[in-house]
């Protein structure tokens, strides 16, 4: 795997275009609960396409590629210190920028990791991603959306048990610390077995108030006492196995349709952060 920002522009030329993969990494810096780096879903989107990389070049015979990862991403809540969020539409256009720069430079296999399962983000980077695929052909994926709503490969035993027991684990929980255990323990604060659980629904995440309320004082909805190392290996290796499939699938261009298939796009009332009126960001000095 090549960083392509240590390149010349012309060693990029030279490239040969057709069996190279282009991976871009787009996600917040954000506030992450007591015990997770604001850099968490970072962290977690280089390392799993890092390793993606790996597996693709030494198992299938890609040549990878990629640049810096993008601090850009699109949330609504901001009352904790740490979150650098943008609005949907400015997600969209960078994202768009982005694939749109990288097939002008004739890479015609891109794929963009989107490690930050808010909706707002993940709809920015889908009509990114359709937007590009309209004028130049099929030229761009961006399967974390598909995959975060389980269109992955199967989860082993014991994540499908800790899931049905424990689902409503959406940020900086058990999911999320487990995975960061096993990237590099040392992101992990000491503590978080001890911090309390924060239960809301699916349903209930859609209203900003009701996250709020469930995050409290501590920032993070879910059960991070529950996690573990051996959690985060078993999530990880899900995870990067579902990416792998995915650009396989996407670079053969067969069978890769439903990681390219974000249902919630379908859900127009959703789209109405693309309104400049209805989706700014809105900053505040947060409360001691």
């Amino acid at each position: 795997m090549k960083d392509l920002s240590l390149m010349t522009w012309k060693e990029i030329v030279e490239v040969n275009k057709e069996n190279a993969i282009a991976f871009i990494v787009m996600a917040p810096i954000e506030e992450h609960g007591l015990c997770l780096p604001l850099a968490t879903d970072l962290i977690e989107g280089q390392a799993w396409s890092k390793k993606a990389m790996e597996e693709l070049e030494k198992n299938h015979g890609l040549d990878c590629y990629f640049l810096p990862t993008f601090p850009i991403a699109a949330a609504s809540v901001n009352e904790f210190y740490g979150s650098i969020h943008f609005s949907m539409k400015t997600t969209y256009e960078v994202a768009y920028e982005i694939l749109e720069s990288i097939r002008c430079m004739g890479f015609r296999h891109i794929v963009l990791i989107a490690s930050h399962a808010d909706p707002d983000h993940q709809l920015a980077v889908t009509k990114a991603v359709r937007k590009v695929n309209r004028k130049n052909n099929i030229c761009a994926i961006a399967p974390m959306g598909a995959i975060f709503m389980g269109a992955g490969l199967e989860q082993p035993k014991e994540i499908q048990s800790m899931e049905k027991e424990h689902g409503n684990d959406f940020h900086a929980g058990w999911i999320e610390t487990s995975s960061l255990l096993s990237i590099n323990k040392k992101h992990v604060r000491q503590g978080y077995k001890d911090l309390p659980d924060s239960n809301i629904s699916d349903r209930e995440m859609i209203f900003k108030k009701k996250q709020l309320k469930a995050m409290g004082k501590y920032g993070h909805i879910g059960f991070p006492r529950l996690a573990s190392e051996e959690l985060g290996n078993l999530l990880n290796k899900n995870c990067v196995e579902s990416i792998c499939e995915a650009v396989v699938n996407f670079y053969r261009r067969e069978g890769y349709k439903k990681y390219d298939d974000y249902f919630l796009y379908k859900i127009l009332p959703l789209h109405i952060g693309f309104i400049k009126v209805f989706g700014r960001v809105r900053r505040r000095k947060v409360g001691q």
